[in-house]
Parts: C-alpha cells; structure tokens; sequence
C-alpha cells in the first residue's frame, strides 16, 4: 500500500490471506473519496459486451450503497470481471491498452503523488450454508528498508515515467517474511493427518554432478547425474493443513542418568546423551542445519523458574558485521561462519576475536569493511572429562544416514543400544547430596537467525526432564548385597522437611506439593534392589502399612522409595518407635524408625 510516496520510511506493510480454498479469487482495488465528483477517482475496467461499466453516480472511485460494494468486492462473477489495480503511483500513465479507463484529466499527477486513498483486497467465492463458519487467516507482513534512499522520490520520480523510482524499492525483506508468513500458517515438510504428504518439494544437488555417458544411443548421450546421497530434499510449501506454528529449536536430545556414591561418599549423577536428531535436522523456515550446543541444568522442584544452569557447549562461529551504507549502520546478512570457514577464505592464522568494531577487518577481496562477535560463548571443547565432552572422541562422522542404514551397513558406527556413537556425550554432575531428589534437563539450542533478528531458541527444560537421586544404582545394590537406608531417621515433625534448610525431604515428588501436610510427609528408603517388599510394623508387631516396591531393572529410582506415613487405615502416625521389614530374593533386612510427632 502507498499514501505519501515523498516521506522516507523504514517499514511498509502487505497483507497475505490464507483459508484453506486452494481456487480463490483475488481481487484488489483502490480509490480515492472526495465529495467533487471529479476529484473521486479510483481506476476502473472499460465496459465489455460481457461485463457492462457500472456507473457508481457519476463517481469513479467510492462504491456508494451495498450493492455498488459488493459489487466490488465479487471476484469473476457473472457481471464482473476480476481486477488488480494498478499502482497508484502509475496514474498518469494510460493504461486503455490493459483494458483500463483513460488517466483523470488533470488530476493524474496529484493522485499518483498521493492522496485521502482507501484499499480493498477482495476474495473469493465462498458458498456457506447457514450455520457454518468460515476461518480466515490474515498475515500483517512488514518489510525493513523498502525506502533506503532518503531523496529518491524527490530525485527520481516522474508521474510519466515512475519506472526509475519504483525500481530501486527494496522488496527482498518483504519477500523473505511473506514466504515465512506462509511458512508458519503451513510448515513444509510437515504431515500431522496421516496421508504422508510433506507438501511440495525440490531436490538439491550438494556435492559435484557425476557425468554419465549412454553408449547405447546413436550419437551416446552425456547427461550430469547427482549422486543419490548428495541429493537433498527441500521443502518449500506445506502439505494445506494448517499448522500455525512458528520457528523450533533443534529436535530435543535423547538423554539417560546414571546415578552412583563415589569413594568420599558423595552422590553423583552421570549425564550421557546423544543428539543425532538434534544435529542433523534442517530448520523448518531458514533450512539450514542451525544447531548451536546444548545445556545441562539442575533444579530441586519441578519448576522452570527452579533450573540453574551447571554447563553448556556451543560450537566456535562467529557473526561478521556488515556496514549498511544506505541506513548507516552495522547489520548482519549470513548467518554465523565457523571458525574453519572464515579461515578459508581469510587465511589459516585468521583470528576473527581481535576483529572488533574498534579494530576493523578489511577484506581485500572485495574491499569491504567487517567486525566479528561470538555466537553465544564459544565454549566448544569437547575433550575437557569435567565439562561435556565425547565419549567416543576418535569416532569419525557416520557414513550412513540413518540408524537402520548403520544396522545394516555400519554396525561399528553404533553403541550397543542403537544409537550413532559419533553424536554421544557425558557430563558428570558431582558433589551432589543422595538424600536429595534431582530434577536433570539437557536442552538442545540453535543460533536463530540473526541476520532477521530473530533469537537463539532452546527446547523447553521441562520437555525432557528427569528426576533421579544420586544415590547407589539398585543393580549395585543387588550386586554386592548392600544394606538398606533410611532417612530422616529420627523423623521430627518440627525439622522443616519442605526447606532446603530441612533437607528438601518432603514436598519433591514431581506432581509438586499437594497441600495438606498430613499427605507430604515422607520417609525415605533407599539403597533397595529393584524389587522388593516393605512393611512397617509397631513394637507390639501389628503391620501399619506395606509397600510393594517394583521396578525394571536398571530404571531410574529403582533403587529407591518413600513412605508417605500413612497407615494401612488411611491414618496418619504417631510418635513412636517402628520396626520395619525389607524383603527380596536378595535377602532380608530389619530396622528400627523413630518418629517425633
């Protein structure tokens, strides 16, 4: 749209439709009201044997009364032909070849130049029966730097000639967030109906064609074949369902724990994951592979606000700052290098951290002035056992595509549970309390799109969450026959178990607290095998309560269990001195319990 072409702006606007009908008509119209009949002009079809001219009262610009709007607003009726306007900055010149009516005599140069001007974007036809609902989706689409010239009307524009002008305004910021407009309304590459249609796609060749030569034709035929594994699928139009989801992180990583007591009796928690998925996926809307690193973080309640981050890597790239001689200003227009390519171009000993806005670098090759910036920290060793680092650190990046390709092809690229060894890590959280419950998150984080301004995006910290003790793994306990423990033992009712001052003892389960204290208390019993059974019983031996403690092997807290000091009766206890019971095939334990009510 356009009203006052003279004043520089930095944003413009469009609007794009969308609603599902893949055979729409559009229509778009624009005009002029003024009270002078002369001055109402807006452009208008000739009349044809076919489609009549509607007179509108002797004004050619604002529809007056219902029937004269909806009459332009029909899209390819019976008794109107569709119409897209012509710009209005192209007034003065004659469009009757088009079918147009001839320019306003006299007037043309004022309406091009700008005027009291109302738009319509029309479409169409819809047949609703009554009681139906139509959904429409509208995008409000802007465009940075469509003016950069703060002159150009002034200097270039002719209402005869507007060409000059109008080919210098930049529409490649509009371009890019209409196709992401679209993209959001209807993700490419994405089926949530079951009929494995992604949408429409193109093939891209990353890698040199192969040329091939048919001796069985007469002269041979030599055509340019892309091998099939260089070969990329590109999605770039959705499959029609609407999806109305924006930009992703990267795909979250698949994460285990491994709980353990070192020799100093401290509880540790060893972290191992595997983000295949995470590095290998293309983003949906920049499609490009934009995985940045990942994060670990620790929390004692299930709550996002609750999670400190222990550690992070991120892969070494760099932002190189561009000078926007027309807006002047630094801007970014690529996405971020690695250090490996910047040393590509620049030079091996290439150091792009001494290359700050206050120490330029100039670029011989093409005369351009740069900075860089890091991306995130930079925190990119993986070799380092106290920060996360490879298990496998001399495993090359897999041959195969995909796990059943390694099965079949590449066994020695996979762990033995199936996973590529080349994306697996550790990180090993120490000095952790094993009477304390642990919330784990490994998140997975892409650089955004900083060209666009759009920031990093992380997956969500409850998204794959883990709740783990640090404490003696249920299989070692049954290995090595270890005795049970119990804690707090005493237990005082005054001790402010909900605290961290208490121990955090009660109120930890991962549905949060339950709000009567009577049902959050809890007793703890740890160092258990995976199955087992507990009962507790007073001193005269009446059982008060039995829990039946049942676990796969090897599963998170399979070593561990609480009591919720409720007896059998649904009663809360009271003060008193308790037996209990631990039975397995691994044998049998008796203990003593103190509670102080």
């Amino acid at each position: 749209s356009w009203n006052n072409p003279g004043i520089r702006a930095a944003l413009s606007f469009c609007y794009f439709i969308f609603s599902g009908f893949d055979s729409l008509q559009y229509s778009f119209n624009w005009w002029i009201s003024n009270g002078t009949a002369a001055k109402d002009f807006g452009p208008r079809k000739q009349g044809t044997d076919r489609y009549p001219f509607r007179d509108f009262g002797g004004y050619l610009g604002t529809p007056e009364g219902d029937r004269n709007k909806y009459y332009i607003l029909a899209t390819d009726t019976a008794f109107k032909q569709r119409e897209f306007d012509y710009d209005q900055l192209t007034t003065g010149i004659d469009h009757t070849a088009d079918g147009w009516l001839p320019p306003p005599a006299g007037q043309a140069a004022d309406f091009a130049n700008g005027y009291d001007t109302r738009y319509l974007l029309s479409f169409g036809p819809f047949d609703i029966s009554p009681g139906e609902i139509l959904k429409v989706t509208f995008a409000y689409v802007a465009g940075d730097s469509f003016h950069h010239e703060c002159d150009a009307f002034k200097d270039l524009y002719h209402v005869n000639s507007p060409w000059e002008f109008m080919d210098q305004l930049y529409f490649a910021d509009f371009g890019l967030n209409a196709i992401w407009a679209s993209w959001i309304y209807d993700n490419p590459g994405r089926s949530e109906d079951g009929d494995n249609y992604y949408g429409k796609f193109r093939t891209c060749c990353v890698c040199d064609s192969v040329e091939v030569v048919d001796t069985l034709q007469v002269p041979p035929e030599t055509t340019m074949v892309c091998p099939e594994e260089c070969l990329i699928i590109d999605f770039y139009e959705g499959d029609g369902d609407p999806d109305f989801e924006g930009a992703r992180p990267p795909e979250k990583p698949k994460f285990w724990i491994y709980p353990g007591i070192n020799e100093f009796n401290e509880g540790e928690l060893r972290i191992r994951l595997n983000g295949f998925l995470s590095e290998t996926t293309r983003d949906d809307f920049s499609k490009e592979y934009d995985f940045e690193g990942y994060r670990i973080y620790l929390a004692l309640r299930p709550t996002a606000d609750d999670f400190v981050l222990l550690t992070s890597y991120d892969r070494e790239d760099y932002n190189r700052w561009e000078y926007d001689d027309n807006n002047n200003r630094w801007v970014l227009r690529r996405s971020p290098f690695t250090l490996q390519e910047l040393r590509a171009q620049y030079g091996q000993d290439f150091d792009p951290n001494i290359h700050t806005v206050d120490n330029l670098f100039f670029d011989e090759s093409n005369g351009e002035l740069y900075y860089f910036t890091p991306q995130d920290w930079n925190q990119s060793s993986l070799t380092d056992s106290l920060l996360i680092h490879k298990i496998y650190p001399d495993e090359p990046v897999p041959q195969a595509q995909s796990v059943e390709e390694a099965q079949m092809f590449y066994p020695e690229e996979l762990t033995e549970d199936g996973y590529f060894k080349y994306y697996e890590y550790e990180y090993t959280i120490r000095k952790l309390l094993p009477s304390q419950l642990y919330y784990i998150s490994v998140t997975a984080f892409d650089y955004g799109s900083p060209k666009s301004g759009l920031p990093a995006l992380e997956t969500a910290k409850s998204q794959n969450m883990i709740e783990e003790y640090a404490q003696t793994t249920a299989v070692t306990v049954e290995k090595y026959a270890l005795e049970a423990i119990v804690y707090p033992n005493p237990y005082r009712a005054d001790a402010n178990y909900h605290s961290p001052e208490g121990g955090y003892f009660e109120g930890r389960d991962i549905t949060g607290v339950t709000g009567s204290i009577e049902r959050d208390r809890r007793i703890h019993f740890t160092n258990l095998p995976h199955k087992c059974t507990i009962r507790i019983f007073t001193l005269d031996g009446d059982l008060i309560r039995q829990i039946d403690h049942d676990y796969p092997v090897g599963d998170p807290q399979s070593m561990h269990e609480v009591w919720d000091m409720i007896t059998r009766n649904t009663q809360s206890v009271v003060s008193g001195i308790y037996y209990y019971s631990i039975e397995s095939e691994f044998g049998n334990q008796v203990g003593k319990l103190v509670i102080i009510m």
